[in-house]
Formats: structure tokens, sequence, C-alpha cells
């Protein structure tokens, strides 16, 4: 991973309090190709992840997801 690319679709739907326990899935969604190359000639493309924060309950507190930009492998 390069770089966080960007945050969308952030919703919070519980609140946690201190002393909660927090667990974070990502599923990956989809893979871009950005068909550019960096200074070096390796490939970039952009990852898609889906992310659901849950509490110690098991209860969904927040959900988003983030774009990651990537090298891509030669």
């Amino acid at each position: 991973m390069l770089a966080n690319y960007g945050l969308d679709t952030l919703r919070f739907a519980k609140p946690v309090a201190i002393g909660d326990s927090i667990q974070v899935r990502l599923t990956c969604k989809r893979k871009i190709d950005r068909n550019k190359k960096d200074a070096n000639g390796n490939g970039q493309g952009v990852v898609a992840w889906d992310v659901e924060v849950k509490n110690q309950h098991g209860e969904l507190v927040a959900s988003y997801d983030i774009l990651t930009l990537v090298a891509k492998k030669g």
C-alpha cells in the first residue's frame, strides 16, 4: 500500500464508550487499474475496501469505504 486515497460513505451507527473493545473487518470490494506509472515505471492501482467496525457485543458501530493506492507487482 502506498497511501490512503479516500474515505466514502462513513456512517456511525452506535456510540463507542471508554472500555469498549472494537473489531474491524475489511473486505475487498473492487480493484481499479489507474493505467499510470510512478517515476520508477511501476504501475499503480486503487483498491476499494468495505469496512465494518463492531463492538464487543457484535453490534455494528461504524461502516465506511476506504480507498487505498497500491503498487502493482511487476
